[in-house]
């Protein structure tokens, strides 16, 4: 089996402990995929730039893209892989598998279609490897800030996985009521529903974008998308 796995900026605040979370979802083979927002919106803090988000991406100029790299690629990224190879998992960084085009729009240096070089990471499977992808991609003309749920979404499609697991801080997707919804087989419905949004959109749409690419199984906290066999 082969899954694909996205872990996000608030459990990375201790990389030991979201190693223990992957440890939990882990399948046979399996790539990484993580993202670092919270990790981000601090480093943009400390530049006196503040963050702005519409539809739940983060506006990126080119101090904003120099803020996301550091943050990523300095802080969170090494911090993850150095801690699985602690914990004794054959984890390696990957970047340049993933590339995007730029978002038309008002969000700047922000990647869509986001697309994952399957047979690169196939190949890093293959040999015993846990490949670790942060959310930067490259696009035509510089790197673009990729949403990390889409890239994750895009990385389980590019290696067919059998599931994705979006390891989150929050309980799963939530009803009108707030109670968290057990499993779902269409993440439509749920992007039209009134009591969706901020970060859950995003969220939602790479849900789509993986069952519609081929991905049986979604899981976001405990709300899980599509049939288990």
């Amino acid at each position: 089996m082969i899954k694909a796995v996205k872990v996000g900026g608030v459990l990375l605040e201790k990389p030991a402990s979201a190693v223990e979370a992957i440890r939990r979802v882990s399948g046979d083979r399996m790539a990484i995929v993580h993202g670092g927002g919270v990790q981000i919106t601090r480093m943009l803090e400390r530049m006196n730039v503040k963050s702005v988000f519409i539809e739940g991406l983060r506006v990126t100029d080119e101090n904003t893209l120099a803020a996301v790299a550091a943050a990523l690629l300095g802080e969170v990224h090494t911090a993850l892989v150095l801690e699985l190879q602690r914990q004794g998992l054959p984890a390696v960084g990957v970047f340049g598998a993933v590339q995007a085009s730029k978002k038309a729009g008002q969000w700047g240096l922000v990647g869509t279609s986001v697309r994952a070089n399957g047979a690169i990471l196939a190949r890093m499977l293959d040999s015993g490897q846990i490949p670790v992808i942060p959310t930067l991609a490259l696009g035509e003309n510089s790197l673009l800030n990729v949403n990390g749920d889409e890239t994750a979404a895009a990385v389980a499609v590019g290696l067919q996985c059998n599931e994705l697991v979006f390891l989150t801080d929050v309980e799963g997707v939530k009803n009108g009521d707030g109670a968290v919804i057990d499993r779902s087989n269409s993440p439509e419905e749920l992007l039209t529903a009134s009591f969706v949004s901020g970060g859950m959109i995003p969220k939602l749409r790479a849900v789509k974008a993986a069952m519609d690419g081929g991905i049986r199984i979604v899981r976001v906290g405990r709300t899980v998308f599509g049939q288990e066999s």
